[in-house]
């Protein structure tokens, strides 16, 4: 499967950086830009380049790949956004309650799709985090749940716990028909419209929910392209929850300039920090590539993540490492650095 922007489809399929600046360097983006606008064309123009993949260490050790090309995700999102129309309103919550996974992906985009409020949040499997959860969603008020069929049972199960008035009807992503796709209707999007909630952490108090609009995440990828200084078709690698603002940012990224990423659960990461440097290595062979982690995510990798004896790893071309999330310290970006310097990679 081909990965990232074709070079042969022509120069109007990549988009420049400049397109985004005024003359001043200010980021200026087109008047009706929305995440549907740039995922439409990138769903157009990209056609059978790879769009997203997720590595299942779950059911593999080796990692099993299950990989989106832009025209699947297309007709996914088409499947999954019809669905939703049958069910909602423009406008109304629709919260995603699923494992790390393409299906994650599909179903937060089909959210938006649809010309639904898309609420990212997690499974309910994730330990610790219920009653967080449940306030959240007593929050939100979702009319749908979106989630996929090997975690619905204990969704539903969740869900019971919420007052029968409140209780949102639950949706399979992975279990709508590609043929529903054939009844879906653009929606008509603004882009100061709000595209999602980010709901805080809520770890003194309360979640609370951030509306986010689609000018103002397209805005925030751009500046992340500038700050790291990135190219629009840099493939990236990321393990962060969905469901964490930097987790979206990094699933904005392909949606937004065409990219491609390669994802895999926190778990994956956690009992294996190698896994992480191991597939940067192998985006690092293809071409220029990035990726973005909380701190500790650095500690780790430096204690535990070093490559196997013999192994071949190459971080040479990683364009950009991103730190963020919680507090920075430099000894644990010093400590990386020297763990991966035998590797090329760059300082």
């Amino acid at each position: 499967m081909n990965r990232g922007p074709d070079a042969s489809a022509g120069p109007g399929s990549r988009l420049k950086l400049e397109d985004y600046l005024d003359a001043a360097g200010n980021i200026v983006l087109p008047p009706d830009v929305t995440i549907t606008s740039f995922l439409d064309r990138n769903i157009a123009e990209l056609g059978d380049t790879a769009s997203y993949r997720y590595l299942d260490y779950e059911h593999d050790a080796a990692g099993r790949p299950v990989e989106l090309t832009w025209q699947q995700l297309g007709i996914k999102l088409r499947a999954v956004g019809a669905r939703l129309q049958q069910v909602t309103r423009p406008g109304d919550r629709v919260a995603i309650l699923a494992p790390q996974g393409v299906d994650y992906v599909v179903g937060f985009f089909a959210a938006i799709h649809a010309g639904n409020i898309a609420v990212p949040l997690f499974a309910p499997e994730l330990p610790g985090h219920a009653e967080r959860l449940e306030a959240v969603l007593s929050d939100a008020l979702p009319t749908v749940v979106l989630t996929t069929t090997s975690a619905a049972e204990d969704v539903q199960g969740f869900l019971r716990k919420l007052p029968r008035n409140r209780r949102p009807r639950v949706l399979a992503i992975d279990a709508v028909p590609d043929a529903v796709g054939a009844t879906f209707v653009p929606a008509e999007l603004k882009s100061d419209g709000i595209a999602y909630l980010q709901y805080t952490s809520g770890s003194t108090r309360v979640p609370a929910g951030v509306e986010i609009t689609h000018r103002a995440v397209c805005t925030n990828v751009v500046q992340m392209v500038i700050s790291v200084g990135l190219d629009f078709d840099v493939a990236s690698v990321s393990w962060l929850p969905l469901f964490h603002d930097m987790g979206l940012l990094m699933i904005m990224f392909p949606a937004i300039f065409g990219a491609y990423l390669t994802l895999m659960s926190p778990t994956a990461f956690v009992r294996r920090p190698h896994r992480w440097i191991k597939e940067l290595s192998v985006e690092a062979k293809r071409g220029r590539t990035f990726a973005a982690a909380p701190n500790f995510a650095f500690e780790l990798a430096a204690q535990r993540g070093l490559p196997p004896t013999g192994e071949d790893v190459d971080l040479s071309n990683v364009a950009g490492l991103i730190n963020g999330s919680e507090p920075v310290n430099i000894k644990s970006i010093e400590k990386f650095n020297e763990a991966f310097a035998p590797y090329g990679l760059p300082r």
